[in-house]
């Protein structure tokens, strides 16, 4: 039996198999939403990169220009820079989302038979953003770090100069210097961004769900592109709500002291206007769709 829309993320206990004896439903959650995190990260990688190194530096420039400039100087490959902590890390934490976003479902789902409304689907995303927010904040931390260090094509003087060599190496050193507090530097803007984003990505895929599926049928019948749609849209939705946000964590997490998230958010403001607060979001966007 195919599951149905990732089985409409409906979950039964994790520890308990579910009435057509399929097996554990939470396993089969995991599982799902481990290839969906694994996915995610390679369709989106590249444009992250970009992302982060638009977020980080200092000078205003432009998605083209800090791709080309990237490419050309580091070579291609550059714009994988970071990928293997997320590429663990993600996979978990998308099949932390899915399993507890549906765990919360099912407590907020009082009555089997009643569909949920679409206050409580936002509800049940934005808890879980919570729960995701401690496995993001030093996989990504570690990711940004490893993302911003630039060694030219060939040039072993550059690579043999970066501080870290590698994800281990930039965990190890993280901890010897900052402790353990200092992997989840950037908890309170990764807070900030997860549990709005997670309501308005999960309430607008379910609405957009609902929208496209004509009158008198399941949304268990949509087709596969309508679905990416929805998953489309909600990326832009989550990306959308509080992007400030994002621009803040990637600064916090590379700098070597510690910043709150209002004095950071001041800071970008102060010296670069609303449009350093949005640096990256083009290249962000462009990645949310396919990536979700």
């Amino acid at each position: 039996k195919e599951m149905s829309e990732e089985e409409e993320i409906l979950i039964t206990s994790p520890l308990v198999e579910n009435k057509n004896g399929k097996g554990l439903q939470g396993i089969k959650d995991s599982i799902a939403g481990t290839i969906s995190g694994a996915a995610c990260l390679f369709a989106g990688h590249p444009f992250d990169t970009v992302k982060v190194r638009m977020q980080t530096q200092g000078d205003a420039v432009g998605a083209i220009s800090t791709l080309t400039k990237t490419v050309s100087e580091e070579g291609v490959m550059a714009l994988y820079k970071g990928v293997t902590s997320p590429l663990v890390g993600m996979m978990f934490e998308t099949a932390v989302l899915f399993v507890v976003y549906g765990q919360l479902k099912i407590l907020l789902q009082k009555d089997p038979n009643t569909p949920l409304t679409l206050k409580q689907y936002s509800i049940a995303g934005g808890l879980t953003g919570i729960a995701t927010s401690f496995v993001l904040t030093p996989v990504e931390l570690i990711k940004c770090r490893l993302q911003i260090q630039r060694n030219r094509v060939g040039d072993a003087t550059t690579t043999a100069s970066m501080k870290y060599q590698g994800p281990l190496d930039c965990l190890v050193k993280t901890i010897k210097e900052q402790g353990i507090r200092g992997m989840f530097r950037g908890l309170g803007p990764t807070l900030a961004r997860e549990v709005p984003g997670n309501m308005a990505f999960f309430g607008s895929y379910e609405a957009i769900k609902h929208a496209l599926t004509p009158e008198g049928q399941s949304t268990d019948k949509l087709s596969i592109s309508r679905l990416i749609l929805a998953g489309g849209l909600g990326g832009v939705a989550y990306w959308s709500t509080f992007y400030p946000a994002d621009v803040a964590k990637s600064r916090i997490q590379i700098s070597d002291k510690p910043i709150s998230l209002v004095s950071c958010l001041r800071q970008i403001y102060a010296t670069e206007g609303i449009r350093g607060l949005y640096r990256g979001y083009v290249p962000t966007v462009i990645r949310a769709f396919p990536a979700n």
